[in-house]
């Protein structure tokens, strides 16, 4: 990998700056906070305006006509705690959507972290079928020259040509794989070229310490359980919003205007002032029906919230079992590769001098290559499982280096 090679912070940093979904979720705040203006506004003073003109002719009678114009201000003075709730439940609307907008961070940057090391992966592995071609090319090289002085049977070298042309094939494979992967990558950070992109490797740290400390971390630091919290409360806000209409509405006015007839022309300025209380005594039962529905969302809106907080529970205990069996294997597959590699040496050696077969010299090179592809997968899975506990607590970047 080249020394410019596009980080894996850099990688997040493009996507953060870019990628459309995002964008839309950050979207959604500017609404929320038009919507808190809309419920302000509600509650402070109103201006409006209103004129007429009238023009009348009867059979036997004179023309007349008549001109008005008025301005009338209005305040509620009284909503019966309605207008107060819906700025509140405005307010948690905002805070709400700033919550989901910072969960939609963290997930877009997991998701390019996944992409990231699907890339690197696939590249890592391609190179460990790069270099088990190259083993097979030299083999049939050797066992061509040994054929052509008459030493070797034609069945080895058509045996070593064939597997030859099998390990071509698994690179070219997982080269494609590799292409794939940073299309997936590219997708995520919006940038439409691949040609130039070139990763780097990453390191990942995550102190490990008792799993009940990563389900509080998590229960502390998820933006999405927040979220359900101001859910929560905004249901209870709408419980209220809801009983308001069972209480009376206070409302005050003023207002100014002239009026002018067609017999004078001359206006005639007023001006009045005055308090109304409107109560509605009976509606057929639908303001008991909307407190109802709203208790029941309210309920719902709690057993979401537990369900939200037992799936959260099980992606960090997921993660967190799935992170010791990577480790545990990446201990493993490194004593495995160290056994294939002398395998293959003592295989070699035996046929060389003429004490083996091809076949163990074949089965040799297969299993190198599936040892160091273990190797590398359980590399990258202690690096994925990383990130997923990481995101399983809401803190995907905490864990990148």
């Amino acid at each position: 990998m080249s020394a410019s090679a596009l980080s894996l912070r850099e990688a997040a940093q493009t996507a953060l700056e870019n990628n459309p979904s995002l964008q839309r979720t950050q979207r959604e705040i500017e609404v929320a906070e038009e919507s808190l203006k809309i419920a302000r506004g509600n509650k402070g003073v109103s201006v409006s305006a209103s004129s007429s003109f009238n023009a009348a002719k009867t059979e036997g009678a004179l023309h007349s006509s008549s001109l008005s114009a008025r301005v009338t201000a209005s305040l509620t003075l009284y909503s019966g705690n309605k207008l107060e709730s819906q700025i509140q439940s405005a307010e948690l609307d905002i805070e709400t959507a700033w919550l989901e907008f910072l969960k939609a961070q963290d997930d877009l940057v997991y998701k390019v972290a996944i992409a990231y090391l699907d890339a690197l992966e696939n590249y890592a592995t391609t190179q460990v079928n790069l270099k088990t071609e190259e083993n097979l090319a030299a083999h049939e090289q050797n066992i061509a020259a040994l054929y052509d002085a008459g030493s070797k049977a034609k069945i080895d070298l058509l045996r070593a040509q064939v597997e030859t042309a099998n390990a071509q094939q698994d690179t070219s494979k997982s080269h494609a794989a590799y292409e794939v992967s940073l299309v997936n990558l590219v997708t995520l950070m919006s940038v439409d070229d691949i040609s130039n992109i070139t990763l780097e490797e990453i390191s990942t740290e995550l102190e490990m310490v008792e799993l009940e400390d990563f389900l509080t971390l998590a229960d502390e630091n998820r933006n999405d359980l927040k979220a359900d919290e101001l859910k929560i409360d905004k249901g209870a806000l709408n419980i209220e919003i809801a009983r308001a209409n069972k209480r009376p509405t206070v409302n005050a006015q003023v207002g100014t205007g002239i009026n002018a007839a067609y017999d004078s022309w001359h206006p005639t300025p007023d001006i009045s002032a005055g308090v109304s209380a409107s109560w509605n005594i009976w509606d057929s039962g639908i303001t008991r029906a909307q407190i109802q529905s709203a208790e029941i969302e309210l309920e719902r809106l709690r057993l979401a919230m537990k369900n939200d907080i037992n799936s959260v529970h099980q992606d960090v205990i997921t993660a967190y079992k799935n992170l010791q069996i990577a480790i545990i294997r990446l201990r493993t597959t490194q004593k495995a590769v160290d056994l294939a590699v002398e395998e293959c040496y003592i295989a070699t050696e035996k046929y060389r001098v003429g004490e083996g077969i091809l076949l163990d010299i074949l089965d040799a090179e297969k299993a190198l290559s599936t040892a160091r592809k273990n190797l590398v997968s359980a590399n990258y899975d202690v690096a994925r499982y990383r990130i997923d506990l990481a995101h399983a607590m809401g803190n995907t970047l905490s864990v990148i280096q």
